[in-house]
């Protein structure tokens, strides 16, 4: 089964307004970068520093800094003022991209990649590391039971700033070796009185062919009263999104035709073809549509009763509401089967087109997924600044709950029809296929394979709280002391609980299964003609959830939903203790200016979860297994010492060098410590699966094993040493040319190995991998086209580029590595290349925006395979994605927005090579979609 794939659409008008208090009230007020983590300062009431206009001249005249100029010019301020290395997206940059989520506008800087689906970019890695750090206003912040919080749980309107920090400082939270990204929320004090503004938009997805609105709205002020200055800010979002990801996909297993067995006969029959031509033995296509929406909510409030003092309170809610709906179907070509019409791919062996008699019946299942998030933090503190010294304090509590619902109802084709194959079609590759006299849209052709249930409940609480001292020292080149400490509490639980009843040997007529209603609605592959299936009989998402209570008893499940298995279920307690010194130096040069900061982090860490085993006591008179889950508990307590050390060289007004050393660690996730294991559902095979007739064939034997997966208690913490260097020009205001060398030494990363150990089981289990190096450069410009005799209307033009280098290589578990050569294989999930290249356009009431986002071909995963002895990678291919976004401002405070996301619509696809020689198939073709959204935002 596949699991329900959490996507959700990104379109922008909504992020386009949320932005505009801060780009209309004043100019861009952001708090200095190299404090913005937990630090010395929180984020709530920091110092700030402004953008101020850009006085360069031009033809005599001032450039006014407003909206993407007074963006881009704060975040080079962010990034040039910074103590370590930062890149910042802030307000009106966000609203400004065609981007709904946080995590799409990361994706513009650069070193910062994603994974997109559903319209969607997650999956946030920097520099090539996924292990991130996740803070808001400088708190730690998670969603359930997991280390961070998904960036796209955070809608760009409620985002003031995004901050990512590649090299660490010791006032930081720790827990990324990849670095931080602090999401940072709006203050009142940010504005200089009332504010009230507000966003509506539609947005259309093309192959769901479904409109959703989206919204925000805003509102703060501040006043003087006679006990100080207070300000109070309220701000609620709506983003929802209904979207339809289309796959066509086939097997890692690659079979050979005409193959003599050991009894004589021949399998994989092609009457007229040779001998040992390979095909993938198996076709699918999935249909993942999703009707998804974000409710977010954040307030703020400020006081400062002395001018040294400040006193603030703010709150956050998270939500997440998804109702998808999947549909899969599976099609066979191993069995008792004729290959004929057979052709090959020229100048190879491979076939590319068939024609599949006598294979397994073709099945597949119509699932209906319901998941719902609540995450809320709330937190308070204070800020005492006296001459020279600053305390301050902070407090908060998070609590975040996940859970899912799961019904599926499992189908077969009522026979195994004729078909016609393609394995790399002419357009995009990959596989089609059409059936030959059989109606996939007559419901009548189904029969019921089974029913799958499945809940699941996962939790996370956190206490976090801290004081910071700093003090600015007058002792010749030791500028300032930072000191601190940091006690956090984390609560962690998870229950799962699944049922799976198979009914396929009664051969039931799917259509006759009560409540059901069974249509053809929600075609798939809409932006080509290349797949002829895009049309198949299914029971709808709602008539399976309002029909579960009589499906329950036609299945012969027990009422209710299933009971929690005590082997999937955990309890964890995590307590972390961290104090940090950090000084800051300086000191000139002739005319040289070097400062920086040197550090140490020193945390420790106690961490117990507790759980159940799972142990077999006998089997009854039936054979059935007599199971009890005796209580179990794993425990660990370990120290990290964590140091800092970096140097700014101003070698001239515009030029600076940076220099950097950082050590970071990321503690092994909760459900990978877990000293519990549990295993899942017995292997049912399809009455004509040849298996049935002989489970002892080495194939059969992989495919009869029962999987399970279990954690490991004694996973250590990954550890990186992390070294950087960067040349940084800032010739105007908006204008700037970086330069970036770094390298990771990383060690312990986790990988999942299968223990076989056991007949006839599988058992999934996390272990730390050994040494990873990722090594390589960034270059950044940005500019608008700001230049003495040029004309004010071409003034407006923009451009931001940026492009990063990785070289990223690193141990493979040992199975893996005995196919191979022994030596270190490029890492997953990091792309060579990548690249940013954004046009922008503004003036007066006009902008636009044009923005292409390329990563080159990356490793997703190395898998061994039934048929190829050696552990090849599953690669995604290079891929581009050009998003568009234009606004108009007719009158004063209103403006209307045009966004476009996904322009080119090109899909993802991913192969995998099965030989030494290089041979391959596609593995998935993925079609993304595309979005559109018109929209107006207001200020008043």
């Amino acid at each position: 089964m596949i699991d329900a794939r959490r996507f959700c659409v990104t379109t922008s008008a909504l992020a386009l307004l949320a932005a505009a208090p801060a780009a209309w009230a004043q100019d861009a007020q952001v708090p200095e970068a190299g404090q913005t983590a937990e630090g010395g300062t929180p984020a709530s009431a920091q110092e700030s520093i402004s953008a101020p206009a850009d006085t360069g001249e031009a033809s005599g005249d001032v450039i006014v800094v407003t909206g993407l100029r007074r963006s881009l010019a704060t975040a080079a301020a962010i990034k040039r003022n910074s103590e370590g290395i930062v890149d910042a997206v802030v307000a009106e940059d966000i609203g400004k991209l065609p981007d709904t989520f946080a995590s799409s506008a990361l994706q513009r800087v650069a070193g910062v990649n994603v994974t997109r689906g559903g319209g969607e970019a997650a999956g946030v890695t920097v520099r090539g590391l996924p292990d991130l750090t996740t803070t808001y206003n400088g708190r730690q912040i998670f969603t359930a039971e997991g280390r961070y919080v998904a960036i796209q749980d955070f809608p760009a309107g409620t985002v003031a700033a995004l901050e990512v920090f590649k090299s660490g400082l010791a006032p930081q939270i720790e827990g990324g070796i990849a670095g931080s990204i602090n999401v940072r929320g709006r203050k009142p004090f940010d504005f200089k009185g009332f504010e009230l503004s507000g966003s509506l938009n539609g947005v259309l997805s093309q192959q769901s062919e479904k409109i959703v609105p989206n919204g925000n709205l805003l509102i703060s002020n501040r006043w003087d009263t006679g006990i100080g200055e207070m300000g109070l800010l309220l701000n609620a979002s709506y983003v929802g999104v209904n979207f339809l990801d289309s796959t066509r996909e086939q097997s890692l297993v690659i079979a050979t035709t005409n193959v003599t067995n050991a009894d004589g006969t021949v399998s994989n029959r092609a009457p007229g073809a040779a001998s040992g031509l390979r095909f993938p033995d198996a076709q699918g296509n999935f249909l993942g549509y999703g009707n998804r929406y974000r409710p977010s909510a954040n307030a703020a409030f400020q006081w400062k009763p002395t001018p040294e003092l400040e006193i603030y309170a703010d709150g956050l809610y998270q939500g997440f509401r998804s109702k998808d709906y999947n549909r899969w179907m599976f099609i066979p070509i191993y069995g008792d089967l004729t290959l004929t019409n057979v052709e090959t791919i020229g100048g190879t062996n491979q076939i590319g087109s068939a024609t599949v008699t006598g294979a397994s019946r073709p099945d597949g299942y119509t699932g209906s997924f319901n998941g719902k998030t609540d995450t809320y933090q709330a937190g308070a503190g204070a800020i005492w600044t006296k001459d020279r010294l600053r305390l301050s304090a902070d407090i908060a509590y998070t609590d975040s709950k996940y859970s899912t619902s799961v019904i599926n109802i499992d189908y077969a084709m009522a026979s195994s029809p004729v078909r016609n194959v393609q394995f790399e079609a002419a357009k995009d590759g990959g596989p089609t296929q059409s059936f030959v006299d059989f109606d996939i849209t007559d419901p009548s052709n189904y029969i019921s394979r089974g029913l799958w249930q499945e809940r699941l409940v996962v939790s996370g609480q956190d206490w976090q709280t801290r004081a910071d001292l700093s003090y600015d020292l007058d002792l010749g080149f030791l500028k300032r002391i930072d000191v601190g400490i940091r006690y956090s509490d984390r609560k962690a639980g998870r229950d799962l609980g699944n049922l799976y009843i198979n009914n396929e040997g009664d051969r039931v007529p799917l259509s006759s299964l009560p409540g059901l209603d069974i249509t053809t609605m929600l075609p798939g592959f809409t932006y080509n003609q290349v797949q002829p299936n895009v049309f198949f009989a299914a029971p709808t998402r709602d008539s399976i959830r309002d029909s579960i209570v009589d499906l329950r008893s036609v299945f012969g499940a027990p009422e209710g939903v299933p009971a929690f298995n005590p082997a999937e279920n955990f309890r964890a307690n995590e307590k972390s203790y961290a104090a940090y010194a950090q000084i800051k130096y300086g000191f000139n040069l002739g005319s040289v200016v070097l400062d920086g900061v040197v550090g140490l982090r020193a945390v420790k860490t106690k961490t117990k979860i507790d759980g159940f085993s799972r142990v077999v006591d006998g089997v009854d008179e039936d054979g059935a297994e007599i199971v009890s889950y005796p209580a179990i508990s794993a425990s660990n307590d370990y120290t990290d010492y964590l140091p800092n050390a970096s140097a700014r060289i101003g070698l001239t007004d515009e030029l600076q060098l940076r220099l950097a050393y950082t050590q970071t660690r990321t503690r092994p996730n909760f459900f990978d410590l877990r000293p519990n294991l549990s295993l899942g559902q017995p292997v049912v095979l399809a009455p004509d699966d040849p298996c049935n007739d002989d489970p002892t064939t080495a194939a059969c034997v992989e495919r009869l094993r029962r999987g399970g997966s279990a954690g490991n208690p004694d996973l250590k913490p990954l550890t990186s040493n992390n070294y950087d260097v960067s040349l940084e020009y800032y010739f105007s205001r908006t204008g700037s040319f970086t330069a970036a060398l770094f390298r990771h030494d990383a060690e312990g990363f986790l990988a999942t190995v299968d223990d076989r150990s056991v007949e006839g089981l599988r058992i999934a289990r996390p272990v730390n991998l050994g040494k990873t190096r990722l090594q390589g450069a960034e270059v950044t410009f940005t500019s608008f086209l700001d230049f003495e005799g040029l004309p004010d209307w071409a003034k407006g033009f923009g451009i931001q580029a940026n492009g990063t280098y990785i070289d990223a290589k690193g141990d493979l578990i040992p199975s893996f590595a005995e196919t191979r050569d022994g030596g270190k294989e490029a890492f997953p999930g990091v792309s060579r290349w990548a690249y940013n290249l954004v046009g922008l356009y503004e003036r007066n009431q006009f902008s636009a925006r044009l923005a292409y986002n390329y990563r080159s071909k990356f490793i997703t995963a190395y898998t061994l395979e039934t048929f190829d002895p050696v552990a090849h990678a599953i690669v995604e291919r290079g891929r581009g994605q050009l998003d568009f976004s234009t606004s108009v401002t007719p009158i004063d405070n209103v403006t209307i927005a045009f966004d476009i996301v996904n322009l080119l619509g090109n899909p993802l696809r991913r192969t995998r090579q099965y030989s030494e020689t290089g041979d391959a198939y596609t593995r998935q073709v993925l079609y993304l979609e595309r979005a559109y959204s018109l929209g107006v935002r207001f200020r008043f």
